[in-house]
């Protein structure tokens, strides 16, 4: 009965085997001894409560240092320092969410490259002039971005620097991707010179400290992307698949262009995927494409109706 349920218990929190036997009497032992003092003890502190309170009550100026005020302390700081880290990382400016998120991910991945895996930086200086130009190109497309004072001459810059990677693509066997980024950074800069028109004038809402602070991070952050494209190079866990989609492509997919047999076979949900996006960003160009035309042709005949009089009545 109980003695079976106490035992099956205590062996589950003991982890061994502890049997229990439960008795009206066990003799006089420690336990019993504890138990009488406790009873006398509250005995006494009850019939002379009254001189014990107001002897507590000569305490309560050390008390208010206690282990409550602690307490309290310890809260209100927490809740002060929540609020700081509230204004601090939750202030509602985009900008200083981007760079608590670079920032973590510097220290975070930065730390794992450095530490752990210290990349090996073979250099070769096998490049061709070509490839200097279209390379010098997005560098200074991504110089003349950072210093423009003009949001078109940034959106151009950046759309220059698009174009540049897709002539990277198309000059390293890779065309579908290269078309791929010139779609892309065509809508892109479309989209961007629409939203010009709506944009407030521009101006600098940052101190020369804030700019240099986030030149840095972004220039660590690149430096960082380069050291871990070098570590995924240098990195070699497993064989290469490319051996397996040339043997491969004509027989189960039935295509001799290996490029596209990996796009619309082996992996066609991504591309399917790709060509949504596409898809949503085209349809987005032609709603704000409509949107101005519908407000230009509406703003023309409020005009016209403003410029016909009303027939005099008398």
């Amino acid at each position: 009965g109980a003695d079976a349920l106490l035992t099956s218990a205590a062996t589950a929190v003991a982890g061994e085997t502890l049997p229990v036997s439960l008795s009206l009497w066990y003799g006089v032992n420690v336990a019993l001894i504890m138990s009488v003092v406790s009873l006398i003890f509250g005995f006494l502190l009850f019939k002379r409560w009254d001189s014990v309170r107001a002897q507590l009550a000569r305490l309560a100026p050390v008390m208010r240092h206690g282990p409550e005020a602690g307490y309290e302390g310890l809260m209100n700081g927490i809740v002060r320092f929540s609020e700081w880290q509230t204004r601090l990382l939750q202030n509602g400016y985009m900008r200083n969410y981007i760079l608590v998120m670079l920032v973590v991910l510097i220290a975070l991945i930065g730390n794992s490259i450095l530490l752990r895996h210290s990349p090996q930086l073979a250099l070769s200086l096998d490049v061709r002039f070509h490839e200097v130009i279209v390379v010098g190109t997005m560098a200074m497309g991504a110089l003349f971005a950072t210093i423009s004072r003009s949001r078109l001459g940034a959106v151009v810059s950046v759309g220059i620097m698009g174009f540049s990677i897709a002539l990277i693509f198309i000059l390293f066997s890779a065309p579908d991707l290269g078309i791929t980024q010139l779609l892309v950074e065509t809508m892109t800069v479309i989209l961007l010179v629409l939203v010009l028109f709506r944009l407030p004038r521009f101006s600098n809402l940052s101190t020369n400290l804030e700019r240099i602070r986030d030149g840095a991070v972004a220039a660590t952050m690149g430096v960082l992307i380069f050291l871990l494209i070098i570590t995924a190079w240098s990195i070699d866990q497993f064989e290469s698949i490319s051996t397996y989609m040339v043997e491969n492509s004509a027989p189960l997919a039935y295509g001799r262009n290996i490029v596209n047999v990996i796009l619309v076979d082996y992996r066609a949900l991504d591309t399917l995927g790709e060509m949504f996006v596409l898809a949503l960003a085209a349809i987005g160009v032609i709603a704000m494409l409509k949107l101005r035309h519908g407000e230009t042709e509406g703003k023309a005949a409020d005009s016209d109706k403003a410029s016909v009089k009303e027939p005099y009545d008398g």
